[in-house]
């Protein structure tokens, strides 16, 4: 029976998939082990998010960055910075984890939209810190200022005008996606 199996074929990585095993694995910690049932699950749940995390990483360090910069035009022209920056919306959704949903577990969904798109992408403004205590403390302070304002994304990037304009533009689309609750 057990060469039988139906060998299903395994969800692609990516972060919202890589949340989910995290949810999972928090829900399955919480219930007790009745009689020792769940003995293979949570070395399965490990396992199984050892392998996301390790295709997520090698996917930003291969292929992605490989794939976006062939799609780049040449550079034409000085090096330039543009940012921009994308308010999120917590008025409209006060419950809705924003700053989780864009940072991801352990900062990988903002480590993968920064190799993918060729930009920096920052949480800025009220709410950005985990330390509300030291977000106090800093308000108003040199390189602070951010603190006074909203809750936003500040996207920048380095590079000639040409290539810098493409590369916000996917960032933008990119970090939107991330500002619409599910």
């Amino acid at each position: 029976m057990v060469g039988e199996m139906e060998t299903k074929e395994k969800p692609k990585p990516s972060p919202d998939y890589l949340m989910q095993l995290m949810n999972d694995k928090k829900l399955m910690s919480s219930l007790p082990n009745f009689c020792g049932i769940f003995n293979h699950l949570e070395r399965l749940l490990d396992e199984e998010i050892s392998r996301v995390r390790k295709d997520m990483y090698n996917d930003t360090l291969n292929g992605s960055t490989e794939k976006r910069s062939a799609e780049l035009p040449d550079a034409v022209g000085p090096i330039v910075q543009l940012q921009e920056k994308l308010y999120v919306p917590v008025k409209e959704y006060p419950d809705f984890n924003f700053v989780g949903r864009i940072l991801g577990p352990r900062g990988l969904t903002a480590k993968q939209l920064e190799a993918e798109t060729g930009c920096k992408i920052m949480v800025r403004g009220k709410g950005s810190m985990r330390d509300k205590k030291k977000e106090e403390q800093n308000r108003g302070k040199p390189n602070w200022e951010h603190l006074n304002e909203d809750l936003h994304v500040l996207i920048t990037v380095e590079d000639a005008q040409n290539r810098a304009e493409i590369k916000l533009k996917r960032a933008v689309e990119e970090v939107k996606k991330l500002l619409i609750p599910a």
